[in-house]
């Protein structure tokens, strides 16, 4: 080979060296103009991010889109072009054209995504009244979502519903109740065996209804007469405790008919044949004490079943409730065009099947290796992207603390719903970068 003459490959395509030149160390001047936006961006209560089809990696919100496309993407997408060069030029020994087989399947994927939205689109020309029942559904759930949400970052824990144990201890109660009853209606001369039961069971419903009102009342005074209270909660309250006081009221007074008028019978016998009078305190006060304890019993058991703020078991039977129907909804739209999806994937995958087969046969060239080294050094590149990417997103995590924002991240296809992630949640979203 003459000294003269050039070498057979480039050594450094110079694209690859822009691009990994760019100094992206946390203190670089790219990364600290990314930084800088942190404190703007964090006065946002809801951030939209990327989409999962485009030029930009999915995920990232408008101030690290602009900072990606001022500092990385052109290079980056020069870089790509030249990999891109090496790899796909014809090779002599395989008889074949090259393939950049990430890009490929980068391309293939957006093209997966593509070919669902648009037969979701042609689907939804068609049944554009199932679309709207759609529509409204989704913002039901989302309304049911965001009041379920609000609740959820001012008392920073999950909603409390009932244990699965609380209706059987219910019934406890009213067992105990009617074992502690039964013998006083029993005993009331003109009550048949049947009423007396039918009033024994009546006085044990409202005994252990009676505890429920009690005990969530005094669970939720905070909610129902605090600063967070809504219109209507204080009547429901009242509503609450004078319910509650009424059965207790009838209960107990039907206990006292009860036992006196059993009293009462006793002495009139006792006149009649003589001995001991038995004591008032131990015939009416005995039961009614008996009673207070099962009732106490109950008023504990629902102190503790039921959650400190009343609303927020309802907010999140609703959001389970419009998500519940938002999904079933979802599901019948889905169901025509499954297939297709199912068409579409098949394409996809075969194609990309395909091109690993492809790059697996090029393996051995010389060129191909070249290619792959130049990769891999953007790639690395790639990497201190990501991670001053994730820094930034740290940073914006510590400001949403004080100030919680709201990540609404793109649904891949029109008939799902908007996903919202919080700033934890998001800080752990996988970011990945494209090479179309």
């Amino acid at each position: 080979m003459s000294l003269l003459a050039p070498p057979p490959y480039p050594q450094l395509p110079s694209a690859v060296d822009t691009y990994v030149a760019i100094d992206l160390s946390p203190d670089g001047e790219p990364a600290r103009s990314l930084f800088a936006e942190v404190d703007d961006e964090a006065r946002n209560k809801a951030i939209q991010l990327t989409d999962h089809v485009g030029p930009l990696p999915s995920n990232l919100t408008p101030a690290m889109a602009r900072w990606y496309a001022a500092h990385v993407a052109g290079p980056r997408s020069a870089a790509l072009d030249q990999v891109a060069a090496v790899l796909g030029e014809n090779d002599a020994e395989a008889g074949t054209r090259g393939t950049f087989l990430e890009r490929e399947i980068s391309r293939a994927e957006d093209l997966r995504l593509a070919g669902k939205r648009q037969v979701v689109k042609a689907h939804r020309e068609k049944n554009e009244a199932d679309y709207e029942r759609l529509a409204e559904a989704r913002i039901r759930w989302q309304k049911a979502r965001n009041a379920y949400d609000e609740l959820h970052a001012r008392h920073g824990r999950e909603a409390r519903l009932p244990s699965w144990w609380y209706i059987p201890s219910l019934l406890v109660i009213g067992a105990a109740e009617m074992l502690v009853n039964y013998e006083s209606f029993a005993a009331v001369k003109f009550f048949t065996p049947a009423i007396a039961t039918g009033a024994t069971i009546v006085v044990a419903a409202a005994l252990a209804f009676s505890s429920h009102l009690y005990g969530t009342f005094l669970r939720q005074v905070e909610s129902r007469f605090g600063p967070h209270r809504r219109d209507g909660d204080r009547a429901a309250a009242a509503r609450m405790f004078g319910l509650g006081t009424f059965c207790l009221s009838v209960v107990l007074g039907s206990v006292w008919y009860a036992r006196t008028s059993y009293l009462a019978d006793e002495l009139i016998e006792i006149a009649v044949i003589g001995g001991a009078a038995p004591s008032w305190i131990s015939i009416v006060g005995g039961s009614m004490i008996m009673n207070m304890v099962v009732w106490i019993v109950g008023v504990i058991l629902a102190f503790f079943a039921h959650d400190e703020d009343h609303m927020y078991p309802v907010a999140l039977n609703d959001r389970n409730k419009a998500e519940k129907a938002l999904r079933a909804l979802q599901n019948r739209i889905n169901q025509p065009i499954q297939r297709q999806f199912e068409s579409v994937d098949a394409q996809a995958d075969r194609n990309i099947g395909q091109l690993r087969t492809k790059e697996q046969s090029l393996a051995s060239s010389p060129r191909h290796a070249e290619g792959r080294k130049l990769f891999a050094r953007i790639k690395e590149q790639d990497a201190r992207v990501l991670s001053v990417i994730d820094a930034y997103r740290g940073k914006l995590r510590s400001r949403a603390r004080e100030n919680p924002i709201v990540f609404r991240k793109q649904a891949e296809l029109p008939s799902q719903p908007a996903g919202t992630l919080d700033a934890d949640q998001y800080a752990a979203e996988p970011i990945v970068m494209k090479y179309g």
